[in-house]
């Protein structure tokens, strides 16, 4: 069984890209949205946090081949209790210019299209490089149950996860998604 996140802040293409990778893979590796677990109006860091944990959970016990899409955090996901199942994280973060990131959110009319989500993708972008990065902003009023030993510890993401930057500034969401398969394809050599 190989599992596969695909994470990236609002306006990355996250959401736009699932139709084209069920059609590109079909029945052979199941592809779910983060949000259709239903998002509350309340959701935050915490709420995020635990409902990777739940998704982790259902994966591995599914027991198939599947890719995740959404807004999660590579340390969170190391850091949950189920992550200990995973033998490396293949986790592949889409990436997107913030003219375009607002240019794309403002067109949907969504909430995002601020400097807290530039800031909050800018973050993401350097926990790829330095799993310490800024902790504080994964760690302040986190869920209880994840084990941020483990996360301390790790000096880099060599060792524990397989990681694929996409920029997806360029693209639509046609050639983003073949982009993704064809990394999906080099993971399983």
């Amino acid at each position: 069984m190989n599992l596969y996140f695909i994470a990236g802040a609002s306006g990355s293409g996250k959401t736009a890209i699932i139709p084209h990778l069920k059609e590109l893979w079909g029945k052979r590796i199941a592809v779910y949205d983060f949000d259709e677990i239903g998002v509350p109006k309340d959701a935050d860091t915490k709420w995020r946090q635990e409902f990777t944990e739940k998704w982790l959970q259902k994966l591995l016990s599914d027991n198939q081949d599947a890719c995740l899409l959404g807004q999660m955090v590579l340390g969170e996901i190391f850091a949950c209790p189920s992550a200990t199942q995973l033998s490396k994280i293949n986790f592949c973060f889409l990436d997107v210019s913030d003219i375009e990131r607002i240019k794309r959110l403002r067109k949907r009319g969504t909430y995002g299209a601020d400097q807290n989500m530039l800031s909050w993708a800018a973050w993401l972008r350097m926990h790829l490089f330095d799993p310490h990065w800024h902790l504080q902003a994964i760690k302040e009023n986190s869920w209880s149950a994840l084990n941020w030993s483990a996360l301390d510890d790790l000096s880099s993401w060599t060792q524990k996860a397989n990681i694929k930057i996409i920029d997806t500034s360029k693209d639509d969401v046609a050639k983003t998604a073949k982009k993704i398969a064809g990394w999906v394809r080099s993971r399983l050599k």
